[in-house]
């Protein structure tokens, strides 16, 4: 008798562990429409090379702690050109992350004023300003600005100066900010930022130019202003990005793009390794390279070169950070099948190798090679076919976001 009810006991606890392993696979995935017949949602897939496993696995350790309830934070930093600056395919996994793991709280992070520099910007937020305001962008081959994060930089010394943020309401996740860290440079003692905020003037800071200005806010807010004092007379201040966080545990998703950026453009960033250090990136998601390919004179060796660079950048911040290598879309040049897309694939995972990395090939989701004529016609991408569309964006969001908690939960199961 002792003995059968150890058998059921046992059984007992397999199906449970069953159950709960199906329940927390549900909970943590994202549901997305599985119907469209130009993806191959077989190659949804997180390839992580041998070496990549040493810095995934603590990635997931404080994963699961924060799936836990505890109080943990992780950082990831997305980086790259155009489909990251429109902000609906970074901002879709953010939004994954923030719905799933961190229990509908998250820091927004880096907000930059694209207003102001006359280009577009995500929509999960609104941008207004007052003053004069110059620019910088890291396409420029001798910019008149440094800059840092978010690629580009804006410059005044207008006395009457000021950009509002207004974070969206348009769903269930609570952006609220709590702490504001503005980054940017003063051109002397005299200029200083200020916040303005429910009615509310904070001038108290800690830190400076260097580390940025970081305010604390007496509540959670969806909108502020930054102000600046002592403009004029000569005096400016360069602004870099302005970063909003709670004061939650959670995953704090991180993005920054530029239209038309390259590896080259972000190595101009000479702050960007500054900022780095206040990002603290646990897991990088890169995608920049289809700018660097969009050319009749691709080079590879150049290409794998300028990435080194930034990898050692971000190595010398976080020695364990862990790499994701998005590869290029298939996509056009000159009206034809851009044939660099299969070079910066295998440029992608000898990187991913040789840096102890993962791929997540976007390239063969889509389907290889002229499989941007089935997007487009499935409404998924843009006629110029380099760019998605909205529901594009959002698919291949939730794409991302899942082929990374697909790993998580394989390796949940695998030490639990």
């Amino acid at each position: 008798m002792i003995a059968i009810m150890r058998k059921i006991l046992f059984l007992l606890i397999i199906l449970l562990g069953f159950n709960f392993s199906n329940a927390q696979s549900k909970d943590l995935l994202v549901e997305y429409d599985t119907t469209y017949s130009c993806v191959n949602y077989d190659k949804n897939k997180l390839k992580i090379y041998k070496g990549g496993r040493r810095n995934i696995i603590p990635f997931f350790r404080r994963l699961e702690r924060i799936i836990n309830g505890k109080n943990e934070k992780i950082n990831i930093w997305h980086v790259g050109g155009s489909h990251v600056q429109a902000g609906t395919f970074s901002h879709r996994v953010r939004r994954d992350f923030a719905l799933k793991v961190n229990k509908e709280k998250a820091s927004r992070t880096i907000l930059f004023p694209y207003k102001i520099a006359s280009t577009n910007g995500p929509l999960d937020y609104s941008v207004s300003y007052s003053g004069s305001w110059s620019k910088s962008r890291c396409l420029e081959s001798d910019p008149k600005y440094e800059m840092g994060l978010s690629g580009i930089t804006v410059a005044t010394s207008s006395p009457s100066a000021s950009v509002t943020f207004s974070l969206s309401t348009s769903d269930s996740i609570d952006w609220r900010v709590r702490q504001l860290k503005v980054l940017g440079t003063a051109s002397s003692s005299e200029v200083e930022p200020y916040i303005e905020v429910d009615g509310t003037t904070i001038r108290d800071y800690e830190g400076d130019s260097n580390n940025g200005y970081l305010f604390k806010l007496p509540r959670r807010s969806r909108s502020f202003t930054v102000k600046f004092e002592g403009l004029g007379g000569g005096n400016s201040f360069e602004l870099r990005g302005v970063v909003a966080l709670n004061d939650e545990p959670g995953v704090s998703y991180w993005a920054s793009g530029v239209n038309g950026a390259s590896t080259s453009s972000w190595l101009r960033c000479s702050l960007l390794e500054k900022d780095l250090d206040i990002v603290a990136p646990d897991m990088v998601i890169f995608g920049i390279g289809i700018n660097d390919a969009h050319t009749t004179n691709f080079k590879r060796d150049k290409f794998k070169n300028n990435y080194q660079q930034l990898i050692n950048m971000i190595k010398r911040v976080n020695p364990h950070c862990m790499f994701i290598f998005v590869t290029n879309n298939d996509n056009k040049l000159k009206g034809s099948i851009n044939y660099n897309t299969p070079a910066v694939e295998d440029a992608f995972i000898e990187l991913a190798r040789e840096n102890n990395g993962a791929v997540w090939n976007l390239f063969r989701v889509m389907g290889g090679s002229g499989s941007s004529r089935t997007w487009v016609r499935n409404g998924l991408m843009q006629k110029d076919h380099i760019h998605f569309t909205r529901d594009g964006y959002k698919l291949i969001g939730d794409l991302l976001y899942n082929s990374i908690m697909s790993e998580y939960l394989k390796w949940r199961k695998l030490t639990h």
